[in-house]
């Protein structure tokens, strides 16, 4: 099972989009692999590109310190397990075992932290950094398929 850690300067990152970079360990323990976040100062694309490289490295479950409403329900709905943890020393040893003792499986958006700008941007048309009426540029890479702004979707 590969789990992916979400870190910045050497501890578990206190907000998930916000990390620094991520780990990736299996199930003996080992960091298989350390990327940057694509997603740390970016919009919807760069948070689309952090969800596709958690599949890319085939991450089945992921651990949190904070994480907005909105991401988490794009991890539940991309199938990966989340769990919450308190504290932001990186253990490896608990990080792999099967069952993860003292942290907080999270199962539904709504145990998300509600993003305070997300309202007053949809209220402007926005949601996700993009101008998504009336523009000429290209939101392929902001919308899903049918034409819904990612923005407007868990």
């Amino acid at each position: 099972m590969i789990t992916a850690i979400p870190v910045t300067k050497e501890h578990i990152s206190g907000h998930f989009t916000k990390a620094e970079s991520f780990i990736f360990i299996n199930a003996e323990g080992r960091i298989v692999c350390h990327h940057i976040n694509p997603a740390r100062e970016g919009g919807c694309a760069e948070k689309k590109a952090l969800l596709n490289m958690l599949q890319r490295q085939n991450a089945q479950r992921v651990i949190v310190r904070h994480i907005g409403e909105r991401m988490l329900g794009k991890l539940l709905s991309r199938e990966l397990s989340v769990f919450k943890t308190h504290s932001g020393n990186i253990d490896v040893q608990a990080l792999c075992a099967a069952h993860l003792e003292g942290f907080t499986p999270l199962t539904d958006a709504q145990q998300g932290k509600r993003s305070p700008n997300y309202e007053t941007k949809k209220a402007v048309g926005g949601g996700c950094g993009c101008s998504h009426e009336g523009s000429e540029h290209d939101h392929g890479d902001c919308h899903h398929d049918g034409g819904k702004r990612c923005c407007d979707s868990h």
